[in-house]
């Protein structure tokens, strides 16, 4: 899929290095659930994703600047269970040289827009450990509104969601 600045694709093995600057840096990661990941976890992360394209037609993307093809971070749909249920939930992490630049609401919006026409969703969730400022600004801003809090797998999150 494209957008205007950016072109989201399909992670492949071809991507490991360029997920480092991503899911292994602690800075990046400091709101994720599962933490920092070594090359390993890289690797068995890809193998998870490529499962899920073909499982749900879903999963995490990449994302690269499509002018440059400067790699970007990564964004994509997850399927999860909170306290009321079984939610298919956006998230996104993009690489520390290229936050601040409209990049994390540009491809929200991409994901948001192949989850509805392509996909056929209804709605669409995002769980947030209530300190990420940043990714609340981002769903405040791609059209999702509070409704709760929950657990999510131990730790206190928000829960915003946007009909599509």
């Amino acid at each position: 899929m494209e957008t205007e600045r950016l072109s989201i694709r399909q992670i492949t093995d071809a991507d490991a290095e360029e997920l480092s600057k991503v899911l292994a840096d602690s800075a990046v990661m400091k709101y994720s659930t599962v933490g920092v990941h070594s090359e390993q976890q890289i690797k068995a992360y890809i193998v998870n994703c490529q499962q899920q394209y073909d499982l749900t037609g879903y999963g995490h993307w990449a994302i690269y600047n499509s002018a440059t093809s400067e790699f970007v971070g990564v964004c994509g749909l997850n399927k999860h269970k909170i306290d009321s249920g079984e939610v298919v939930h956006i998230n996104y992490r993009l690489a520390a040289n290229q936050q601040g630049k409209g990049y994390a609401v540009e491809s929200t919006l991409g994901v948001l827009g192949l989850a509805k026409h392509t996909l056929q969703l209804e709605v669409v969730h995002a769980l947030i450990e209530p300190e990420n400022t940043s990714s609340i600004k981002v769903v405040n801003r791609t059209g999702f509104k509070f409704i709760g809090s929950s657990l999510f797998r131990g730790f206190e999150i928000d829960v915003y969601q946007v009909m599509l």
